[in-house]
């Protein structure tokens, strides 16, 4: 797997990525795109796959040299006091290992700040494939054997095991109760993977869309988190949910952000996807970015966020027409405060460009005195 991965991600998909319009023949600008698409998320699984393979616990193996003495713990008049010892410490381990990996330590990556919606569905990619390596394991013959010795020597009497049990029965009681959780931790990631994905293909506009693309897919967007929100067994928790909004939100934000700067670029078929981001000092250059295009880029993208809340506040209602269903009841300040912001500045811009572009046009009459008046207005500008 790890060559498979370094042929797709360091010769491939580089190779893909920089091919010239030219090279791509006959091939339409839709399938050119969905090739682009299917091939990019095919390399990001298998790197993502082969990252989880490498960051999966392994639970330490026994000493074989304990293999006959454990295999006849039922039938043995004595107990080898040194496999007790080592099979604890063994087990020990295993528990404290397991124990990290329910807390969910690798759950950093899906709460950064910028995180979108699609590091939630790889943090549960993740700890699904995690977690059903950890299951496997605890139905291997190592675990096994380590379990029913010690629960064997739990079992004794402390003068035939030479030690006191106590410790030993705590520990194997502690384990069935991490077995219980490991199966439950399991079942929930493989539950939460099955309703996040559903969301794949309506979330792939935030990433390589535009403005008015993305727009298109939010009713089936919204109808997907509104199934998971209705029928999801573990996921649809409020924390989860607005959770998940906000990663959508966020990653709204940052392709309007993108597409801003880039719409020239994606005008040409020079990319679509979020690539290299240029400066905002391009957004100052009349002739590449003029005032009449510029404008209607930054108002579709508040046309975005009002179709957005807008959305959400329909499928609220429609849910409150099943009254027994679980209700949109997350904080829309929480969900919509960062767009709302933005929202705010592109109004900003657009009043800015406008003005400018008004001076501009009037520069241009060349009335009596008003050189003068051209001239600080440049001063001006050239200041913002």
């Amino acid at each position: 797997m790890t060559t498979l991965n370094n042929i797709i991600n360091s010769i491939f998909k580089p190779s893909v990525s920089t091919l010239e319009s030219a090279e791509w023949g006959q091939c339409e600008v839709e399938q050119k795109k969905e090739f682009s698409s299917v091939f990019d998320k095919f390399a990001d699984e298998l790197r993502e796959a082969l990252r989880s393979l490498s960051s999966n616990i392994t639970l330490e193996p026994f000493d074989k040299q304990y293999e006959n003495d454990a295999k006849n713990i039922h039938n043995a008049r004595t107990i080898n006091a040194n496999m007790i010892i080592e099979f604890e410490r063994i087990f020990n381990e295993w528990t404290d290992q397991i124990s990290e990996a329910l807390e969910g330590a690798d759950a950093v990556s899906r709460d950064e700040r910028n995180a979108g919606p699609r590091e939630e569905l790889f943090y549960w990619k993740q700890r699904m494939r995690k977690l059903t390596g950890i299951s496997e394991q605890l139905r291997s013959k190592n675990c096994r054997t380590v379990y029913d010795v010690l629960t064997a020597a739990s079992s004794t009497t402390a003068e035939q095991l030479g030690r006191p049990r106590d410790k030993i029965y705590l520990a194997t009681s502690k384990w069935r109760s991490i077995e219980l959780r490991v199966t439950e931790a399991l079942n929930e990631a493989k539950d939460n993977v099955k309703y996040l994905q559903t969301l794949e293909r309506f979330i792939e506009p935030l990433y390589n869309g535009t403005p008015e693309s993305i727009k298109e897919t939010l009713p089936a967007l919204m109808n997907s988190i509104k199934m998971i929100q209705t029928i999801a067994r573990y996921y649809n928790t409020n924390e989860r949910m607005t959770g998940l909004f906000v990663k959508i939100t966020t990653e709204m934000i940052t392709r309007c952000r993108w597409f801003i700067l880039n719409f020239k670029r994606m005008e040409r078929g020079e990319t679509g996807k979020r690539g290299a981001p240029q400066s905002d000092d391009v957004l100052w250059k009349e002739d590449e970015y003029p005032p009449e295009d510029l404008i209607p880029v930054l108002q579709s993208c508040i046309d975005l966020n009002v179709a957005y809340q807008k959305q959400y506040q329909f499928t609220k209602e429609r849910l409150q027409n099943m009254p027994r269903g679980k209700q949109f009841e997350f904080s829309t300040n929480q969900i919509f405060g960062k767009f709302d912001l933005f929202q705010r500045r592109l109004a900003k811009l657009i009043e800015l460009f406008s003005t400018i572009e008004q001076f501009r046009t009037l520069g241009n009459h060349k009335l009596e005195n008003i050189a003068p008046i051209i001239d600080s207005f440049t001063a001006i500008v050239g200041a913002f």
